[in-house]
């Protein structure tokens, strides 16, 4: 094995950790990721950015907006809409 690979292989596990999950948790997971075809990691942060978006969106509903903040709210929903076509 070369230097670079072992280098290579030492950083990337420097960026990984273990978290403890019930066995049922990641068999849930991991058919979520197969079926979008992702990984866990990849799975693990789609999950994370779609809650986040939920949080700001409950925070909003909440909020008093102004015509500009719908004009963005409804260029941002319809621009989601588009991708998910």
């Amino acid at each position: 094995m070369t230097e670079t690979r072992q280098m290579s292989i030492l950083f990337s596990m420097s960026e990984l950790t273990t978290i403890k999950v019930a066995i049922r948790t990641r068999d849930a997971l991991r058919f979520l990721a197969e079926r979008e075809g992702r990984t866990l990691d990849g799975q693990l942060e789609a999950l994370i950015r779609r809650e986040r978006r939920r949080i700001i969106g409950q925070q909003l509903s909440g909020a008093i907006l102004d015509a500009a903040d719908v004009a963005v709210l409804d260029a941002s929903a319809s621009d989601v809409a588009d991708a998910c076509r």
